[in-house]
């Protein structure tokens, strides 16, 4: 009966592993890794658990740096400073609670922007800026979101062996 309520429990939180990739404000390759982990601990390794889990834990590792990197990267070279990277997050976060979704995204581009014109007094490099900001994050979420679901395969892999 725990093993029952434990997986369905690791399945939850693989699912909000996932939506995590599509949405910044929740955690993601992290919880996906997290649940696993406490799947093997709590239900027990197997002959093959320590092997998928070792696979899964290395596309976690890849998902975060991968995640780091590009991100980071589309910003540089749209040209956003970190202070614009921060208050855009900041206002997408913000703006995820008031209007949804599409908050999260014009949020996002709004505090770029504005620090950006702020900092820079160019309209169009500060558009510029929003849109390196956004390539590196649309390219980030493809990663993350590959990643996930190939660490959710190796888990469902991980129930079907043992």
């Amino acid at each position: 009966m725990i093993e029952i309520i434990v997986t369905v429990l690791c399945a939850l939180m693989i699912l909000i592993g996932i939506l995590g990739s599509i949405i910044p404000v929740l955690p993601d390759v992290i919880l996906i890794w997290g649940a696993t982990l406490g799947y093997g601990l709590i239900v027990g390794w197997g002959e093959w658990g320590p092997w998928l889990f070792g696979g899964i834990s290395l596309m976690g590792l890849i998902g975060v740096a991968a995640d780091v990197w590009v991100s980071s990267a589309g910003a540089r070279m749209g040209g956003a400073s970190l202070w614009s990277v921060i208050t855009g997050i900041v206002l997408g976060i913000i703006g995820l609670f008031v209007l949804g979704p599409l908050g999260l995204f014009g949020g996002m581009a709004i505090g770029t922007f504005l620090v950006e014109l702020i900092q820079r007094r160019e309209p169009v490099e500060s558009m510029r800026a929003v849109l390196g900001v956004g390539l590196g994050y649309g390219a980030s979420f493809f990663v993350k979101f590959g990643l996930g679901m190939g660490m959710t395969l190796l888990w469902v892999i991980w129930l079907l062996v043992e």
